[in-house]
């Protein structure tokens, strides 16, 4: 069972010529995978401006997903991750949670600066992890 209290898509922009698009965050449990969560990012395409987007129509963008669960206090994975402007394109990333309560957040952040540039709100989930 998941929890989304504002929604489980955000917007986010990139490294380049103004791209930008949207995301799709869904969580779910892996069959036969206790204390696990996978958490897949899908785009709704993205877009951008100038010549530098026509000569390279692709956005680098690096997501950052939080998570708290009783066994991993606090942790963040880096995802780098580029997506251009065909919507569908995934990632999808298994975490260790543990059984149990769990916050999972997924946010976009500058590319190429360690996750510590926010460039987007994006989505937190309250879920019980089978």
């Amino acid at each position: 069972m998941v929890w989304t209290i504002a929604g489980d898509n955000f917007g986010t922009f990139g490294d380049h010529d103004y791209c930008r698009g949207a995301l799709h965050v869904a969580f779910t449990a892996p069959r036969g995978k206790p204390g696990h969560v996978r958490t897949t990012v899908t785009s709704h395409g993205f877009t951008g401006n100038g010549p530098g987007w026509q000569r390279n129509p692709k956005c680098r963008v690096t997501l950052v997903i939080t998570q708290i669960t009783p066994t991993s206090f606090y942790k963040k994975t880096y995802v780098p991750v580029s997506f251009g402007k065909k919507p569908g394109q995934r990632v999808s990333r298994i975490l260790d949670t543990g059984s149990g309560p769990a916050v999972i957040g997924v946010a976009g952040y500058a590319y190429g600066t360690g996750g510590n540039q926010a460039q987007s709100y994006g989505v937190e989930s309250r879920m019980w992890v089978p």
